[in-house]
């Protein structure tokens, strides 16, 4: 198989209406690139992201996809070769990933810094739409505490991740909030102090009952190995841009001391070692969640809900079958490639003209 062309559309998927200005305050771009990778064997792989890879292009024209698959300096198009040789071979992704360890992966909604009337109006949507987990941003310009209060009281069913990026700065502010909000849903607070600060997280942990996430990464997020022998936090989130380099950080995360029991397929048991994690991706519509969710099949740690579903909060997912949340789960698709449908209307609708 080789590439004969690769085609960019920009793509301008906008905010809904109601979440717009807060979107915008946070500095949400709404803007992205869908690429279409095209082979001599008519298959064409797709792959959503906010990187302008255009540059590329031209050195990966004639080159065979399968050699591209655990290239991290193509990380923008990975997901693309991935799609294209796994419909070649008529297999769905997670195939070639690796072993699956889950038929359903968990996964959470996910919200920005929204005032607390908009995230109870939110927290009811994650209920009815089959999640439980809502993900939301904290900031100083609003009053986390109340926050996590209207979520409460608009859906108690859910448990809550409060990301504060870094922003309560001392362990102190961060111990407040955290003993303030105890009492509550909360699955864990994550990122409470800037990532190097590794003796901070420990002193948060040792003070509070509520788990402790952070990043973790070769290029985004602590160092891992330190992080993981200093046992920083209680889980840890993995965001790299490329698929070998997710890989590798999630096999620090995963062989930390210690043991973990989870959900395998079917609802068995098992055991693994090390700290629980959860991914994050770079694109955001039902293409690039896709791909997610086949990642998050074959990383034995990936037990926490990911925040992957973020088309929820736009005009279209430029797909025609999005994924199915239930019971805070989205099944592996089995079809072969990525397991969804671009919509080529919704396309050129929100193509950047």
């Amino acid at each position: 198989m080789k590439i004969t062309k690769i085609e960019a559309v920009e793509i301008d998927i906008p905010w809904k209406e109601k979440i717009r200005e807060h979107m915008d305050w946070a500095a949400q771009t709404h803007r992205s690139w869908l690429y279409k990778v095209h082979t001599d064997e008519g298959v064409v792989g797709l792959c959503e992201n906010p990187q302008d890879v255009r540059g590329k292009i031209p050195e990966l024209i004639g080159r065979d996809p399968l050699d591209l698959l655990m290239d991290d300096e193509y990380w923008p198009l990975q997901e693309a070769f991935y799609d294209a040789v796994a419909q070649s071979l008529k297999v769905p992704i997670y195939k070639l990933l690796g072993k699956k360890y889950r038929d359903e992966v968990p996964v959470c909604y996910w919200v920005h810094n929204f005032p607390p009337d908009l995230i109870a109006e939110e927290a009811s949507i994650a209920l009815e739409s089959g999640f439980k987990t809502i993900k939301f941003k904290v900031r100083p310009r609003l009053d986390p505490v109340e926050q996590v209060k209207s979520i409460a009281k608009a859906a108690p069913e859910l448990s809550m991740i409060p990301d504060a990026n870094g922003t309560f700065w001392l362990p102190s502010k961060a111990i407040k909030f955290i003993r303030a909000v105890e009492k509550y849903n909360i699955l864990c607070v994550e990122t409470p102090l800037p990532h190097p600060d590794i003796n901070g997280y420990l002193a948060i942990r040792s003070r509070v009952d509520i788990p402790i996430a952070d990043h973790i990464g070769i290029r985004y997020g602590a160092d891992p190995i330190a992080a993981v022998t200093a046992g920083m936090c209680d889980y840890y989130i993995v965001e790299e841009p490329g698929i070998s380099l997710t890989m590798k950080v999630a096999a620090i995360a995963e062989l930390a001391c210690g043991e973990q029991t989870a959900s395998g397929n079917e609802g068995r048991g098992y055991v693994f070692r090390g700290r629980p994690i959860w991914i994050e991706g770079f694109g955001r519509t039902g293409i690039s969640e896709a791909f997610q969710v086949h990642l998050g099949a074959v990383l034995r740690n990936a037990v926490l809900p990911s925040p992957l579903f973020i088309h929820r909060l736009r005009e279209h997912p430029l797909v025609e079958d999005p994924l199915e949340v239930k019971d805070g789960r989205v099944k592996v698709p089995e079809k072969p490639g990525l397991g969804v449908t671009l919509d080529e209307k919704a396309l050129e609708k929100y193509r950047v003209k």
